[in-house]
Parts: structure tokens; C-alpha cells; sequence
């Protein structure tokens, strides 16, 4: 069972009777917690990654997320989380000098887009809201709760197995 097949206090209280919660699971139930508490999409997702990765970035390193809320400013084209997903796999994938590959983050905003695009058959907020029936419906807030979480644990997983694979 997963932090998004459940919600809010329930989750918690599934999860932690479950046992010790992966990294991922940690991810998943940070990310959708902040949304719940007015947090963007993206900053939700780079902060709750960013902590359980151990701080690779100060912790306000979330607020470069702010402004992807509604898809960039409002405009809904890019979902937040989708966004704030990616700036997460960079978070250990990405460049520290312009001599560093350039493939791992690349290669995991790759594969974060494949998943997400998989699972929501849309990548803008855009068509992830309309399809919910709108903006503001408590339909539409359950949902990008779920999502918000679900792309948080993609991307640890993401950086879990890159880390896998480069030993």
C-alpha cells in the first residue's frame, strides 16, 4: 500500500503500522502533507525530496518552486509537481561544473516525464485539471494531493536507482 492509495491521518497511521517506510514512502507522504498545508504543487515536492535525500540543498531550496503553482504562473501549461519533480532528480542527478555528465539528469527527467505522462496520460495542468471537471473542485485538490506525493516518490526512486546502477 502507498501513501497516494490513502490519504491524510489514515495514511500516516497505515503506513507507519506497516513498518519502517522507504525512502520513497517517506517522499510520497511528506510531498502530499505540505500540499494539504498550502504548499504549491512544486515546492511541496522539492522540499519533501530534498529533506529526505538529506539536505543536499539548504532546506529553502523549495522556494525556487513557488513559481510553477497553477503551471508556471498561472498558465497552466506544466504541472507544478511535474516541475518541481524534475528540479528533485536534480537534486542528485544534476550538474556541479560544466565538465560533469550531463546524461544522469537528463536521463531522470526523462524517465520522470515517461512515468508521469504513463500514469496521468497528460503532462500540463491544463489537461490534468479539465479532466477532473476544474480548478477549484475538491475533486481537483484530492487529486493534485495524490500527485503531488506520487511525483515525490518517483523521484526518489528515480534517484535510487540511478544510484544503483552506478555501482
Amino acid at each position: 500500500m502507498t501513501v497516494t492509495e490513502i490519504s491524510g491521518k489514515a495514511a500516516a497511521r497505515a503506513l507507519v503500522a506497516e513498518g519502517p517506510m522507504s525512502a520513497a514512502d517517506q517522499a510520497e507522504l511528506a510531498a502530499a502533507s505540505y500540499y494539504e498545508a498550502g504548499f504549491h504543487c512544486g515546492e511541496s515536492v522539492v522540499k519533501a525530496v530534498n529533506e529526505v535525500l538529506g539536505h543536499p540543498l539548504p532546506p529553502e531550496v523549495f522556494r525556487m518552486a513557488s513559481g510553477f503553482c497553477e503551471g508556471l504562473g498561472g498558465s497552466r501549461c506544466i504541472c507544478g509537481a511535474l516541475a518541481g519533480g524534475v528540479m528533485a532528480v536534480g537534486l542528485t542527478a544534476g550538474r556541479s561544473s560544466a565538465q560533469d555528465e550531463w546524461e544522469p539528469a537528463y536521463d531522470g527527467a526523462a524517465e520522470l516525464r515517461r512515468r508521469w505522462v504513463e500514469d496521468q496520460r497528460a503532462e500540463s495542468c491544463d489537461e490534468v485539471v479539465r479532466r477532473i471537471g476544474g480548478m477549484h473542485l475538491p475533486e481537483r485538490w484530492a487529486h493534485c494531493t495524490m500527485l503531488v506525493g506520487r511525483t515525490a516518490r518517483w523521484a526518489v526512486e528515480i534517484a535510487q536507482e540511478q544510484a544503483r546502477s552506478k555501482r
